[in-house]
C-alpha cells in the first residue's frame, strides 16, 4: 500500500483511549519522555520564551504547558527559564487524571514549584491569565475545527507569546516516528501512535490556514530537529 500524506489522516490514538489500562499508559509515557528528551524540546521552548522575555524586558513569567501528559517538559521548561535568571510560575494542564497523577509523581521535589491541574484546554480558558501559553505534540490530536478553537483559546489566555511544537508531515516524519518509536520506547502503543500522529500532523501551509481562519497574525515557523516546526504567535512584534 503507497502511503498518502497529501491530506490530514485522523484517527483515534490508543493514548486518547480513556479507558486505557494505567500501567500501559504509564508505559507510553515514559516512551515519550525519552522521545522529547531526544527531540530537546524544552530546550526549543525555552530557548523562545527567554528570547522573548529578553527582547520585552520581563523579569517574571507566568507560563502554561497545555497537555502537558507526563509532565516532563514541562518540568524541564521551568529549570531552564530559572536557570537563564528569571522568576517563572509555571503550570502544567491535562485533561486526563493518570496523566496528572503520574506527572505529579514523576516531577516529586524536582518539580520547582510546578503546579499540574486537570483542565481541558478547549473549555478552561480565563483570559489573559498567563503571559506565555504553549502546548508540544498535541496539535496533531485535534480535528481542524478543534485545532482552531484551540488556537483560539490560547490566544485569549495569553497575553505576550502563544507557542505550538508540533510534527510536520512528510514522508521523512514518517520514517523518523516509525523508527525512533521502535528504538525510543518498549510500549506498543508509543510504537502505534507515533506514526499515526505524523499522518494527523499539519504542514506549513494548513498552518497558515489555520491562523487565517481563526483570524490570527500568521506565525513565525521555525523547522528543527527531529522534523518539527515551531510557531510562534507574538502578541509584541
Amino acid at each position: 500500500m503507497v502511503l498518502n500524506l497529501t491530506k490530514r489522516f485522523l484517527v483515534g490514538e490508543l493514548m486518547d483511549d480513556p479507558n486505557l489500562a494505567e500501567k500501559d499508559h504509564h508505559q507510553a509515557l515514559h516512551g515519550l519522555r525519552r522521545v522529547n528528551q531526544l527531540s530537546r524540546t524544552a530546550k526549543v521552548v525555552s530557548r523562545a520564551i527567554i528570547q522573548h522575555c529578553t527582547k520585552q524586558k520581563l523579569a517574571f513569567v507566568r507560563v502554561l504547558d497545555l497537555a502537558c501528559g507526563g509532565g516532563d517538559v514541562t518540568v524541564q521548561v521551568a529549570k531552564q527559564l530559572r536557570k537563564a535568571g528569571l522568576s517563572a510560575e509555571v503550570r502544567g494542564w491535562d485533561v486526563s487524571q493518570t496523566a496528572i497523577d503520574f506527572a505529579r509523581q514523576q516531577s516529586g521535589d524536582d518539580s520547582i514549584g510546578v503546579q499540574f491541574e486537570v483542565a481541558n484546554a478547549l473549555v478552561d480558558a480565563p483570559q489573559k491569565s498567563f503571559d506565555v501559553v504553549y502546548c508540544t505534540l498535541f496539535l496533531h490530536h485535534l480535528s481542524d475545527e478543534d485545532a482552531d478553537r484551540l488556537l483560539v483559546a490560547m490566544w485569549k489566555m495569553a497575553s505576550q507569546l502563544v507557542l505550538i511544537d508540533d510534527l510536520r508531515r512528510s514522508t521523512m516524519g514518517y520514517a523518523l516516528a516509525v523508527v525512533g518509536c521502535q528504538l525510543l520506547s518498549r510500549s506498543p502503543i508509543v510504537h502505534v501512535d507515533g506514526p499515526l500522529s505524523v499522518r494527523a500532523a499539519f504542514t506549513e501551509a494548513e498552518i497558515v490556514q489555520l491562523s487565517d481562519r481563526c483570524d490570527l497574525p500568521r506565525p513565525k515557523i521555525e523547522r528543527h530537529w527531529p522534523h518539527r516546526f515551531l510557531l510562534t504567535w507574538n502578541a509584541h512584534p
